[in-house]
């Protein structure tokens, strides 16, 4: 697995600097581009974050973790002009928290995770994104895997505006294999990042869960997130730099995540599997015009 995830980091690291699949005028066009999850750009996501928990549970509070996630960007333009992005994860956590039921206290574990992927098909209508694909996760039969195969669909829709954007995606996981617990979680992550120039946003982009599985009374869990971000040039690569705060107000009584930092570096690439897109189809006016002629 390290070696996996260090192959593919450097296939799409050295992937040559260019803006070819950067669209829009200015940085502040592109900035709302890359906070739309069905837009066309590609991006490698860098993620560092840090999490403190907390419950009832004997030591809940006492209990932290540091995340360093690498996520690709993949998309793929088709001949319809619409896009079929991939999306996988690779993760791997410092102290992640784990219970002895035995003696009854946690011990903190250095793992690789599970792989969490989307796979969505995205298209332009009426001024929106919209989206459909389906979501999952591949065990990987780590210290902190959850011995799970999940599956289930997704659904996106955004809004960009001349103030920035907006938008929903929603999603569901369900237990298709694997001997681990029951899972059966649907989530609704909800978005909105107002543009303040100069590439600069402010907005929240946090993800609310219900546990279909939890006791009754603790399968809700709602964040409150605040986020910002600079999209910026360094040397010849575009990179959006991203920070946000988070914490879930609402959460399992017994034991859960309260507080998570995160900082995101992602550079813009080309996606190293396409290298020749088509190109967008002609509008109306335009083929008739290149018609013209002909007729």
């Amino acid at each position: 697995m390290p070696k996996l995830m260090l192959s593919l980091a450097i296939v799409l690291g050295l992937t040559s600097p260019t803006s070819a699949q950067v669209v829009g005028p200015n940085v502040d066009e592109l900035a709302k581009e890359l906070s739309n999850p069905g837009a066309s750009n590609a991006t490698q996501n860098f993620k560092f974050e840090y999490r403190t928990f907390g419950g009832n549970l004997h030591g809940a509070d006492d209990q932290n973790s540091t995340t360093f996630t690498y996520q690709p960007v993949l998309p793929f333009k088709l001949d319809s002009g619409n896009n079929l992005i991939f999306r996988p994860a690779f993760v791997y956590s410092w102290g992640q928290p784990s219970l002895d039921a035995a003696s009854g206290s946690f011990t903190g574990l250095n793992s690789f995770g599970d792989i969490p992927y989307d796979l969505l098909y995205s298209w332009n209508s009426g001024g929106w994104t919209l989206g459909a694909g389906v979501v999952g996760l591949v065990p990987t039969g780590s210290d902190t895997s959850t011995e799970n195969w999940l599956l289930g669909p997704s659904f996106l829709a955004t809004k960009p505006t001349d103030w920035g954007i907006y938008g929903i995606f929603p999603f569901h996981n369900e237990k298709v294999g694997g001997s681990g617990a029951d899972t059966s979680i649907t989530s609704l992550q909800y978005f909105l990042f107002y543009g303040l120039g100069g590439g600069w946003m402010v907005g929240t982009g946090p993800t609310m869960t219900y546990d279909w599985n939890a006791p009754s009374g603790q399968e809700w869990t709602v964040p409150v997130q605040l986020a910002v971000s600079k999209t910026t040039a360094i040397g010849k690569r575009i990179v959006k730099l991203n920070f946000s705060v988070e914490r879930n107000v609402v959460r399992p009584d017994t034991f859960a995540e309260d507080m998570t930092y995160t900082f995101t570096i992602s550079p813009v690439t080309k996606n190293p599997f396409q290298k020749n897109p088509p190109s967008p189809p002609l509008d109306a006016a335009t083929r008739a015009a290149l018609l013209a002629p002909i007729r």
